[in-house]
Order: C-alpha cells, then sequence, then structure tokens
C-alpha cells in the first residue's frame, strides 16, 4: 500500500491510490489455482552465479485454456459487482483499454443499476481483454511443491512415507511435498503436513 494512501477513500484500489480520484473504492481479481501452464527454471552451469533458465510460462497451455479461463472470469466478476447496491460505476484505469464506442467501455453511475443485462462483448474487446492479461498477469504467492511428492518416473522428490527417493535416512515434511498449488489455506495444508509426518515417524521408531 501506497504510503501516499493516508485514509480508506482510496486505499481499495489495486495500484497507486494517488493516480485516481478521491472516493470509495473495491478491486476485485481473479486466480487460477490449477493453471494447466507450466513454467520452467533449471541451472545452466556448476557455479553458483550462472545465470538460471527461468520461464514462468504464463499462458503458454496449447489449448489457451488458462487465458479462456481469464476472460471469462474477468466478464463474470464484472457483472457480479455491477448488481451490488454499492456499485457507482468503474475505473478505467484498473480495466483494459476497449475501443471507442465499446458497450463493454466503463460508466460512472449516481445509484445502483436496475434491471441489470450482461455487457456485450465484441471481437475486439475479447482482444482487448486479452491484451490487458499478458500485460497485468503475475503469480501469488503458494510457494510450494518444489519436492511433489510422486514416483520418481514422475518427477516426485519424495514417496507416500516422506522418504527422498535415493536417499536414506532423509525425509521432508513440509509444504515443498504437495503434488501441487492447493484450493485452500496454505497454513492449514502445513499442519496437516506435520501431524500426518509425527505419526508417520512414530510409527516407524515404533517398529
Amino acid at each position: 500500500m501506497s504510503s501516499k494512501c493516508h485514509t480508506l477513500t482510496r486505499c481499495s484500489f489495486l495500484g497507486d491510490p494517488a493516480s485516481v480520484p478521491e472516493g470509495q473504492y473495491i478491486t476485485t481479481g481473479t486466480y487460477t489455482a490449477y493453471p494447466y501452464s507450466r513454467g520452467h527454471v533449471h541451472i545452466t552451469g556448476s557455479k553458483l552465479d550462472d545465470p538460471l533458465d527461468f520461464d514462468v510460462g504464463f499462458f503458454n497451455d496449447a489449448d489457451d485454456i488458462d487465458l479462456k479461463k481469464q476472460i471469462w472470469a474477468y466478464k463474470k466478476q464484472r457483472e457480479i459487482v455491477r448488481r451490488t447496491n454499492y456499485y457507482r460505476g468503474e475505473l478505467a484505469a484498473g480495466h483494459p483499454k476497449f475501443p471507442e464506442g465499446s458497450a463493454a467501455a466503463c460508466v460512472e453511475v449516481s445509484e445502483p443499476l436496475k434491471d441489470v443485462k450482461d455487457i456485450v462483448y465484441s471481437k475486439e474487446d475479447d482482444a482487448a481483454i486479452e491484451q490487458w492479461l499478458r500485460e497485468n498477469v503475475n503469480t501469488t504467492w503458494h510457494s510450494m511443491a518444489t519436492c511433489k511428492m510422486a514416483p520418481r518416473e514422475q518427477d516426485g522428490v519424495v514417496d507416500g512415507s516422506l522418504n527422498v527417493h535415493g536417499v536414506r535416512g532423509l525425509k521432508l515434511a513440509d509444504l515443498s511435498i504437495a503434488p501441487e498449488n492447493v484450493g485452500g489455506n496454505t497454513n492449514n495444508t502445513a499442519l496437516a503436513v506435520g501431524e500426518k509426518a509425527a505419526s508417520i515417524i512414530l510409527a516407524e521408531l515404533k517398529a
């Protein structure tokens, strides 16, 4: 949050609050918990300072499923907010640059909308949404699944008993073992991993 944000009037705008007029704002966003796109990070040499081969892989799935989901989600969240009692329009600064005269252009209203009809988007509007998504897509903070639990031939690092493949006497018991992202609270997931790890270790010590 910007230090320039002295009141609550602009603090819910996702961006520099000093760049928008005073007013009350909300920001909505969409999140793909299980993307089809895949990035990668690989070492390129044996030295610590060798550059990494790093590609985030946003929207690179062959059938554009992730992109299509996000276009749908952008439209859906707009329709949800347009039907609320607090809706008074939208800030163009937080939306795609729709063509002049577009039915999807952002508006300001003095009172809640009545008899709301879904916005009809043209091909040009969809192209503007896609461009905006490609320019603004980002990652979130579920840093996990770097040592996933799976068979070794499926790029797994640990087995079902938390043992590291190919290493004796070493177990992993944290969020790195998740096979993929979780669509829930990561703290609760970490606690569940710890409890299960304790049960596994106790059982092995008693054996």
